[in-house]
């Protein structure tokens, strides 16, 4: 090795600056990379454990969902009283009709919360173009 060095010395003066621009570009790349992926920093079976959380949460979800229907069901065969195919139908309709409400009452509180974001993101906007509107004019008149 000890022969070819003195070769090698003058083609790696020449590559040297551009190895330390890639070296601190990656090495920039990898902070930013850091910061926003927090979780690359934390343990193995920590990564592991939120992964497999992330993978069952549609499960978890719809296993929720199917005991809050099924729940809603016998709290209405409840009520309804008796036993048999009426009461089941009857507990059936208003079951639905409970859980339909409860899902319109999710979308409309979330429809709400958007309208008061666009709301005040409009009044923002207005304020902005009327600050605008009068420098323009205060400009116009100088």
């Amino acid at each position: 090795m000890k022969p070819t060095f003195p070769y090698l010395e003058k083609p790696a003066s020449y590559a040297k600056p551009y190895v330390a621009k890639v070296d601190e570009l990656g090495d920039t790349i990898l902070t930013k990379f850091d910061e926003r992926v927090p979780i690359v920093k934390s343990e193995t079976s920590e990564i592991k454990k939120t992964a497999v959380d992330y993978a069952h949460w549609p499960v978890k979800i719809a296993t929720d969902q199917k005991d809050y229907v099924f729940k809603t069901y016998s709290d209405e065969y409840k009520k309804c009283g008796g036993d048999g195919v009426v009461a089941g139908s009857k507990a059936l309709v208003s079951g639905s009709f409970v859980v339909a409400s409860d899902w319109l009452a999710y979308i409309a509180s979330l429809l709400q919360k958007g309208k008061e974001e666009a709301k005040s993101k409009g009044a923002e906007l207005k304020a902005q173009a009327k600050e605008g509107a009068d420098a323009a004019k205060e400009k116009a008149n100088k």
